[in-house]
């Protein structure tokens, strides 16, 4: 997986570029495993728009797996309403883990990153990985911004930042 963090004009800006990295996932151009806006809202603090909600994933997942097999228990016992309770039970557990779980860009190093930020800017963290990153650079050109930080090879960090200026 790759970390890249982008510093974008605005926080509209970046939102639009995180959705255009979702369809590039859909299109199987990225691996896309975490994307967050970071800005600041209009007291200085850092706020996270992220992506994806863990808790409400995890209770989904939860709730389906449980409804699952409170249906193969309560039809094997006889007893339908085991069916509810299961689901109940597994969203609930579902929506803990979730909440638990951090699977992505840590929340503590966006939000020291992202202190910095001048008023009205936003950095947009992408965790993924691509067998094209060229391709990407190209769909996200209408975006601007500009790499911040990443754990890609330098070549790489420059190329994507060629591309980005050409948007401007």
């Amino acid at each position: 997986m790759n970390l890249v963090a982008l510093m974008m004009d605005d926080v509209e800006t970046a939102r639009k570029a995180r959705d255009e990295l979702a369809n590039m996932s859909r299109d199987s151009l990225v691996r896309l495993e975490d994307a967050v806006v970071a800005y600041k809202d209009t007291n200085g603090d850092v706020k996270l728009d992220q992506a994806v909600n863990l808790t409400a994933t995890g209770a989904l997942g939860g709730a389906w797996w449980g409804l699952f097999l409170g249906a193969v228990f309560g039809l094997v016992a006889g007893v339908p309403a085991a069916m509810l309770a299961g689901a109940a039970g597994g969203a609930a557990g579902g929506a803990l883990g979730g909440a638990f779980s951090d699977a992505g860009v840590s929340d503590e190093m966006m939000k020291e990153t992202s202190a910095a930020l001048d008023d009205g800017k936003a950095i947009l963290f992408v965790l993924g990985r691509t067998e094209a990153p060229e391709k990407v650079a190209e769909r996200l050109r209408t975006y601007g911004g500009t790499v911040v930080t990443s754990n890609l090879p330098k070549e790489i960090d420059e190329k994507i930042n060629n591309a980005l200026k050409k948007a401007a």
